[in-house]
């Protein structure tokens, strides 16, 4: 059994109190989800577990003995280990390389030296055993979302972890991927291990776990076995009050103006899945959702409208932002014609590059789009940045300091607060990609009421998802994609 005391954390560096008298404990053969609101200390208490950093006070027991992590090493080494939503890899490693780094590995007898092939085969029979069916001479780089967390828990496995820590790792898996996480959960469960499911979907923390504590500013809530309370006594336990359907009263009608039109839009591009002549028209005052897995084309797509395609010498088609064609014209020519884009992968992938300079002062990430607002010939008007700066974390709802490190910020945080820096350039199209990612239900809602009051404007809104209902709670009009091309469409009720 894991136990977490009395545990506070407090970072001199910017003077927050991110945890304040909070405790936890994890049995063997339990899946524990871990609640609260976006900056409510969740991630924080994760990582004094996993040794990532120790608490300002308090204690972390392991099987009733009371330990003391200088690092993951220590956790790692008591069996404790850490699944991260974005786990980090050696670039150019192959994954079995990847896995053993740092493990114990076997050697031949009387020998001294690693032993290349012992480990690889150590590594393969735990990944057939497992059924992770992974790439495992594959350079880690091109690994899937969902084989990046199958890559982590494998190394995890390798060193006999007991103690699993998961940090919102379906926040952009489809509901397949889920599924079959949520099923590797089990058997980690029938094996006798203990996870903690860090998450802000609330619905799926009562299908999948045995019990569940609420964090609330930095402190324990209330701690309850699913089977004892219903959803709506957790969404009060999370939120302390009942949010009512932020959409109820949504009937926008859609305007007149034309602001993004695709034509017999074709794409066969080696590596990414092909889209199928394509068209679509989007209206001013629209919020538009398009739906699909990512092997549909989703990813294709979004990419296209937004300048973002490597190459685009295989496209067929054309792509037009307020009557300017920017068809395979890069993300400049997007943002000039008066769009705007966050994508899913927030801290960067192969293809989309990074949303945020996670190991920089977060002000590096705001002032990106910034600069040309700031030019006084050769010279940056510094006052200009910072007051854009402040606008973005006002509208936010963020305190903190834009010099603290990006990665000091919870993963809420960050999603609030590159959705308001996206807002701030005052697009006429904002194309976002899993809008809800890191979000919990109150902020998802207040992120719904944002974009229909930004839609009143004129301006339009292209949400790209693979969660139906995350896509029928904010949007008016909802696409399907299939194989590359466009099935279905409606309102969020015929959806």
């Amino acid at each position: 059994m894991v136990e977490l005391r009395g545990i506070s954390k407090f970072f001199p560096s910017n003077g927050v109190m991110a945890l304040e008298n909070a405790g936890l404990t994890l049995c063997p053969g339990e899946i524990h989800a871990l609640l609260g609101e976006n900056g409510s200390g969740k991630s924080t208490l994760m990582h004094i577990m996993a040794g990532y950093f120790p608490p300002s006070s308090g204690s972390v027991l392991v099987d009733g003995k009371e330990r003391y992590f200088s690092s993951t090493s220590d956790a790692l080494a008591l069996g404790i280990g850490m699944v991260k939503q974005h786990p980090g890899f050696v670039k150019g490693f192959r994954v079995w390389e990847d896995c053993v780094l740092g493990a114990e590995n076997p050697r031949p007898k009387n020998s001294l030296f690693f032993n290349p092939a012992l480990s690889r085969k150590r590594v393969e029979e735990l990944s057939e055993c497992w059924s992770f069916d992974l790439p495992l001479d594959r350079e880690t780089e091109s690994l899937t979302v969902n084989q990046r967390l199958k890559t982590a828990v494998l190394s995890l496995l390798l060193r006999n972890v007991k103690w699993f820590i998961f940090d919102e790792p379906t926040a952009v898996l489809t509901p397949e991927e889920t599924n079959a996480l949520y099923e590797l959960f089990r058997r980690l469960r029938s094996e006798g291990k203990g996870i903690i499911l860090i998450t802000h979907k609330l619905e799926e923390a009562l299908d999948v776990s045995d019990r569940v504590t609420v964090l609330r500013h930095g402190g324990t809530g209330e701690s309850r076995n699913t089977g004892e309370i219903s959803l709506e006594e957790l969404k009060n336990l999370v939120f302390q009050q009942c949010l009512a359907g932020a959409n109820d009263a949504w009937h926008q009608v859609p305007g007149t103006r034309q602001i993004l039109e695709i034509r017999n839009l074709n794409i066969r591009i080696p590596g990414l899945p092909h889209i199928r002549n394509v068209s679509l028209s989007l209206l001013s005052g629209t919020i538009m959702g398009i739906a699909g897995v990512r092997d549909s084309g989703l990813e294709t797509l979004e990419l296209a409208i937004t300048g973002l395609l490597e190459s685009q010498e295989k496209c067929e088609g054309s792509v037009f932002l307020n009557g300017r064609d920017i068809t395979g014209r890069g993300v400049r020519s997007f943002r000039e014609a008066g769009g705007a884009y966050l994508g899913a992968d927030r801290l960067g992938g192969p293809r989309t590059g990074a949303s945020l300079a996670r190991d920089l002062p977060l002000s590096e990430s705001l002032i990106i789009h910034a600069f040309r607002k700031a030019r006084r010939g050769i010279f940056l008007d510094t006052r200009v940045l910072k007051s854009w700066c402040g606008r973005i974390m006002e509208r936010a709802g963020i305190t903190r300091s834009v010099s603290d490190r990006a990665d000091s910020f919870s993963g809420g945080m960050i999603q609030r607060i590159l959705l308001a820096r996206e807002f701030a350039e005052e697009p006429s199209l904002l194309v976002l990609s899993d809008p809800g990612n890191s979000l919990d239900e109150a902020n998802l809602s207040r992120l719904a009421e944002e974009l229909r009051a930004f839609v009143r404007d004129g301006s339009s809104v292209l949400l790209f998802s693979t969660d139906i209902d995350e896509l029928s709670f904010i949007a008016d009009e909802v696409l399907i994609l299939r194989n590359g091309v466009l099935v279905q469409a409606g309102d969020s009720d015929e959806i």
